[in-house]
């Protein structure tokens, strides 16, 4: 009986490779058809739902294929209904492809994944993900950047993925991508090569020295740099810091900044970060002692005093982000961001002047003080003029700048800079 029992088993085996077999090939057969329809790709799904719990006995050669063709009929499913989870599965399936193959001396399968599927997957993918950030479906962006990091491995991605899960938000997921992040030593650093479009007056990025060369060398662009990606770990770490806070984990916080400043005590950043950390707990000492530790560091770097106008900004605190903005301008007047900015901060004293104007009656006193705040408005917003335009002046096409000079032109009703300045917004 017992040997009996064993052969029983042996066919059992053998007739369910036999059958998976046959279904890898109908699999096949449905995604090499031309014209295939809707009825075709549904026997295909019913096939792989029938083979994917018996795969795991076949031979590691019957699973690459199996799961080459899965994860094939995943990706065109993916692609149909723009599903960030199908793409998803699609990776994984390709990627046990490949597992399949990590011991064999030919690799097919791994050869067509790597080769033909890989990079075309994570053009379009990319692309997706970009096109659901822009429509600030950061969920479906989320997991769409995750699956490129599980094709790729590039931590870019899984970095993406961690600043789409923070505006969706989802903190958790936000904290296990950011974490992941550290554990690698993630910084983002690099180094790259930029020069101006003489026809579109735009600066753009070269991936070496050797093809900004050539485009400079036969006209085509101008001013040529070698420019340097800053440090993404003291986002990274601001970021965690913020998470903690959010959810009322001040002394988790607390703790990540105490280890990464014991780890790198002079770095700027973290002081950045630790006084941006203080400035959210309202405690201004403390922001104060580590600010002047950072104006101590380098007190002539415009960067610094910008990037304290920026905390500062997002703290609520007007005053002293306009101080920074002050400070950065007086060492650097061209810094484009700091003038946009400061411009900004003046423009947005305006609503609480209209507010007064929209209060007020038909008296007298009333239309004596109307006419006194709208000229304190008029002077407030011709104050700002002059730091959009110097922002202009550095970068012409900057629509932010522009935008901003067509509101002001219009409030004032200066009509013809107002057309002037809206000509050259884009759609």
């Amino acid at each position: 009986m017992k040997k009996y029992f064993i052969l029983s088993a042996a066919l059992f085996f053998a007739v369910n490779a036999f059958a998976q077999k046959d279904e890898i090939r109908a699999i096949k057969k449905i995604l090499d058809k031309s014209n295939a329809k809707e009825e075709d790709y549904k026997q295909a799904k019913l096939l792989i739902d029938q083979t994917t719990p018996y795969i795991g006995n076949a031979a590691a050669d019957e699973q690459a294929e199996f799961y080459f063709y899965k994860g094939s009929f995943e990706l065109r499913q993916a692609q149909v209904a723009g599903s960030p989870e199908l793409f998803a599965a699609a990776v994984q399936s390709l990627n046990k492809a490949r597992e399949a193959e990590t011991n064999a001396k030919r690799k097919p399968f791994t050869d067509k994944v790597e080769k033909e599927l890989f990079p075309v997957m994570k053009g379009q993918a990319f692309q997706k993900a970009m096109e659901f950030s822009r429509a600030k479906k950061f969920r479906e962006a989320t997991g769409i950047f995750k699956a490129i990091y599980d094709l790729d491995k590039d931590p870019l991605n899984l970095y993406y993925a961690a600043s789409t899960a923070l505006n969706v938000p989802d903190y958790n997921t936000a904290l296990e991508y950011y974490q992941e992040l550290l554990d690698m030593n993630f910084t983002g650093e690099f180094e790259y090569y930029s020069a101006v479009n003489k026809e579109t007056k735009v600066r753009e990025s070269f991936s070496t020295k050797a093809l900004m060369d050539e485009a400079v060398k036969i006209g085509a662009y101008a001013d040529p740099k070698k420019e340097f990606e800053p440090s993404k770990k003291p986002e990274i770490l601001k970021n965690m810091v913020l998470i903690y806070l959010n959810v009322n984990q001040k002394a988790r916080a607390q703790k990540l900044l105490d280890d990464a400043r014991k780890e790198n005590p002079d770095d700027l950043q973290l002081l950045l970060v630790e006084a941006n950390f203080h400035l959210q707990n309202e405690d201004m000492a403390k922001f104060e002692a580590v600010m002047n530790q950072a104006i101590e560091k380098d007190p002539t770097n415009p960067e610094l005093y910008y990037n304290l106008g920026v905390t500062s900004s997002e703290a609520g605190n007007t005053d002293m982000a306009k101080t920074y903005y002050e400070k950065t301008l007086q060492l650097n007047p061209d810094h484009i961001n700091a003038n946009i900015n400061y411009g900004a901060l003046i423009v947005s004293g305006d609503q609480a002047i209209i507010d007064k104007m929209n209060a007020l009656g038909f008296s007298r006193d009333d239309q004596k003080k109307y006419e006194q705040y709208k000229t304190e408005r008029e002077q407030l917003l011709r104050s700002a003029i002059p730091y959009f335009e110097k922002a202009l002046s550095v970068e012409p096409d900057n629509q932010y700048a522009i935008s901003n000079l067509v509101g002001i032109y219009g409030a004032l009703e200066i009509t013809d800079k107002e057309a002037e300045y809206k000509a050259k917004l884009k759609n």
